[in-house]
C-alpha cells in the first residue's frame, strides 16, 4: 500500500496552473508511477478503446 502524498488541493492547482503559465506540462514521478497533468487543449480526444484487442488508452 502507497502513503498518501502531503499536499493540498490549492498546492496541486497552484502547481498546475504555474506549469500552465510556463507553457509546460506537470509531471509527478512517485516511485514507478509517472502523473502527467495535461491541459484540456493538449489533450487527445476522447474514444472508444477497442476490447477485442485488450488495450487501453
Amino acid at each position: 500500500m502507497t502513503k498518501p502524498l502531503k499536499i493540498t488541493e490549492r498546492q496541486v492547482t497552484a502547481l498546475c496552473n504555474g506549469a500552465a503559465k510556463a507553457g509546460f506540462i506537470a509531471e509527478v514521478n512517485i516511485g514507478d508511477v509517472v502523473v502527467r497533468l495535461i491541459p484540456e487543449d493538449h489533450a487527445q480526444p476522447q474514444r472508444r478503446i477497442d476490447e477485442a484487442k485488450g488495450g487501453y488508452l
